[in-house]
């Protein structure tokens, strides 16, 4: 009787162990810079309660990726929004972008091919 205790409480142990990751546990996506220049990046992590930078000026050189964890929502997808400008002063370009609906392992293309917004003179 205590065999077949160990074996099932074994069995439920392992089906544990390979069940999907929980909501709760993170969406981890690949931030591409899909353009040959270096890129200065802030990424928003949307489903975090406040609109506050989850990486601010973080420097992705020309076709380079990094990883990052984004919280997942109800359904266990991340949302993300980015915006990137080039590392050039003289040749400044920017973008921006809203992604959401990503699940673990997406990639997210980051660019910077349109004309940056005018600077407020202070």
């Amino acid at each position: 009787m205590r065999a077949l205790v160990r074996l099932l409480l074994g069995c439920a142990v392992l089906s544990l162990a390979q069940s999907p990751a929980s909501a709760s546990s993170g969406v981890t996506v690949r931030i591409q810079n899909d353009t040959v220049n270096n890129l200065i990046v802030t990424l928003y992590d949307r489903n975090f309660s406040r609109k506050q930078p989850m990486l601010s000026g973080q420097i992705i050189n020309g076709n380079a990726s990094i990883s990052v964890t984004l919280t997942a929502n109800a359904s266990g997808q991340g949302h993300l929004s980015w915006e990137a400008a080039t590392v050039d002063p003289d040749m400044r370009r920017c973008g921006h972008h809203d992604n959401p609906g990503l699940n673990d392992g997406d990639t997210v293309r980051v660019h910077a091919d349109a004309a940056c917004p005018a600077r407020r003179r202070k």
